[in-house]
C-alpha cells in the first residue's frame, strides 16, 4: 500500500487532485491528529446562501444540456461530466457548453470506448458536483481580501455569472489582481480536472480564448436567453453548433501537446472494481430509463404525440407516509421541437402508466418548486412550481430533531471520491488520478473482499 501511495503521489484511501501542470504540484497536508478530549466536528452542510447559489448553477448546467440536440447531448455527456464547469467570461450556460466541447475536442475518447459506451444518463450527484466546484475559488483568487462567504454573496448577486461578479467586485472598490490568470488557475485547480495535462490545456484555452464576446455576439449567443434570469432557456440548435465551431477553431490555434499514451494496465483488483462500478452505472441508467419510459407513455396519452428522450438527469426514491415514489428529471422533445426539461413522479411499484402520478415540463427559472423529501435525501432535482406532488409537505417537522439530523443527507456527501459517472468514461491514459484511486483502494483486495466492499453501494457483477 505504501509503495502504491508513493508511486501515484497520493494518500491511501483518498484522491489527490492538487497538481496543476508539471512543476506545480501542491500536496495536501495530512489531517491533524485529534486532540485528547476534543469534540469531533462533522463536516457542515452548505450555508443557506451557498445552497441557493448551488441551486442556481445547477440550473445553468441543465440549461446547457438543454441547448444541445439529441445527438450532441449524448456525444458530449463525457465532456460534461469531466469538464463542464461554469467558469469563463461569458454567461454560465455558454461557459459550460464551451468547456464541455473543449474537453472532448482536446482529449477525445478512444475509439473502443466510443463504440462501447453510449450513456444517456447523468446522475444528480454528477450534475451537482459540477455546480459546486471552482466558482468561489476564482473570485477569492482574483480578490484575495474577500472571504469565501463574501465571494458567494457576489456570485449570488450575479446569478453565478463570473463576469458579472467580477464587475460587481470592481464597481464596489474591492481590491483585486490586475490579471485573471491566477484566478483561472485557482478555478481550474478547484474543478479537479482528470489530469495534469487537462489542467494545463484548460488554462491555455482560457488565457488565449477568453475574449470571445464579439465572436459569440455575431452569432446571437451573447445576450441570448443563455444569460440566466432574462428568460427561460429555449433550446436553440444553432447555439451549440456555433459554440462547437468556435471551440474547434480555438483549439486548432493552440499548441497543445497530447498526453503520452501509457502502456500500464490496471491490476486484477482495480479492474474488477472498475467493472462492478461500470455495471452499477449501467444498471442505474437502465432502471431510470424504465421509469422515464412510463412517463413518456403518459405524455403520449395526454397529448397524442410521441416524445423522444434525450437525456436522463437523475432520479431518487422517496419513502413517505403516503407511499413510495420516484422523482426524476429528464430532457425530451417532440419531433422538430426544442429540448424541454421534464419532472415525473412515479409510484415505486412501476406496474404501468397508471403509476405515473405526474409528468410535466419544468421551467429553468429562479422559482422552482421545493421538495422536502428530495432535500432530506440530499438529492438535487428540479420540481414544478404550480403542480402538486408528494414530498412537498415537511414530513419530518414533528420528528425528533436529533434523529432528523442523524438521517438527513448532506448533498455534498460523496463528492470527494469518483462517482459512477466518472468510471463509465474512465481511461487509464487520460485519468491517472482515478487510476491511483482504484489501485490504492482495491489492488490488495481479493475478489470476495472487493465484492463485499462494493455491496454497500448496491453493485453486483453481471
Amino acid at each position: 500500500m505504501a509503495d502504491l501511495a508513493k508511486k501515484y503521489g497520493v494518500t491511501p484511501g483518498t484522491m489527490d487532485y492538487v497538481s496543476l501542470g508539471p512543476g506545480r504540484i501542491v500536496k495536501l497536508p495530512p489531517p491533524p491528529a485529534p486532540v485528547a478530549g476534543a469534540r469531533r466536528h462533522r463536516r457542515t452542510a452548505p450555508s443557506a446562501l451557498e445552497a441557493a447559489l448551488l441551486d442556481t448553477v445547477h440550473r445553468h448546467h441543465l440549461q446547457a444540456l438543454a441547448m444541445m440536440d439529441r445527438e450532441n447531448v449524448g456525444r458530449h455527456a463525457r465532456g460534461m461530466v469531466l469538464a463542464g464547469y461554469a467558469y469563463g467570461l461569458h454567461d454560465p450556460a455558454c461557459n459550460i457548453v464551451a468547456n464541455c466541447l473543449w474537453y472532448d475536442a482536446v482529449f477525445p475518447a478512444s475509439s473502443s470506448q466510443e463504440e462501447e459506451l453510449q450513456p444517456m444518463f447523468l446522475s444528480c450527484k454528477a450534475i451537482f458536483r459540477l455546480a459546486r466546484r471552482s466558482l468561489v475559488a476564482f473570485i477569492t483568487a482574483w480578490a484575495p481580501s474577500l472571504s469565501a462567504e463574501e465571494a458567494i454573496s457576489y456570485l449570488s448577486r450575479s446569478h453565478g455569472n463570473l463576469h458579472r461578479a467580477a464587475m460587481l467586485v470592481e464597481r464596489e472598490g474591492v481590491s483585486h489582481a490586475m490579471s485573471m490568470d491566477d484566478a483561472f488557475r485557482a478555478a481550474i485547480l478547484a474543478a479537479r480536472l482528470p489530469s495534469d495535462a487537462a489542467r494545463e490545456a484548460q488554462f491555455w484555452f482560457m488565457v488565449n480564448c477568453a475574449p470571445t464576446d464579439d465572436f459569440l455576439a455575431k452569432h446571437g449567443i451573447s445576450g441570448h436567453p443563455l444569460a440566466f434570469g432574462s428568460s427561460d432557456l429555449s433550446s436553440d440548435s444553432n447555439a451549440s453548433t456555433v459554440i462547437l465551431d468556435f471551440v474547434k477553431s480555438a483549439v486548432s490555434n493552440l499548441a497543445l501537446t497530447p498526453p503520452t499514451p501509457s502502456s500500464s494496465s490496471l491490476s486484477r483488483g482495480a479492474y474488477r472494481a472498475l467493472r462492478i462500478k461500470r455495471h452499477g452505472f449501467k444498471m442505474d441508467q437502465e432502471f431510470c430509463l424504465n421509469i422515464v419510459n412510463l412517463a413518456i407513455e403518459k405524455l403520449f396519452s395526454q397529448f397524442g404525440e410521441p416524445y423522444q428522450i434525450h437525456l436522463l438527469c437523475g432520479q431518487t426514491l422517496l419513502t413517505l407516509p403516503s407511499g413510495s415514489y420516484y422523482h426524476v428529471n429528464f430532457l425530451a422533445s417532440r419531433e422538430g421541437e426544442p429540448n424541454q426539461l421534464f419532472f415525473a413522479e412515479v409510484r415505486a411499484s412501476l406496474k404501468g402508466v397508471d403509476d405515473v402520478t405526474l409528468c410535466c415540463p419544468v421551467a429553468l427559472s429562479a422559482g422552482t418548486g421545493g421538495c422536502f423529501a428530495c432535500e432530506f435525501k440530499g438529492m438535487k432535482l428540479i420540481h414544478p412550481v404550480q403542480e402538486e406532488f408528494n414530498g412537498q409537505l415537511d414530513h419530518i417537522k414533528d420528528r425528533d430533531p436529533k434523529m432528523v439530523e442523524l438521517f438527513k443527507k448532506d448533498p455534498t456527501t460523496g463528492l470527494n471520491v469518483p462517482l459512477f459517472d466518472d468510471y463509465i468514461f474512465f481511461e487509464t491514459d487520460q485519468h491517472p488520478e482515478v487510476t491511483a484511486f482504484l489501485e490504492i483502494n482495491y489492488s490488495s483486495m481479493s475478489d470476495d473482499q472487493i465484492d463485499l466492499s462494493l455491496l454497500w453501494f448496491g453493485n453486483y457483477l453481471p
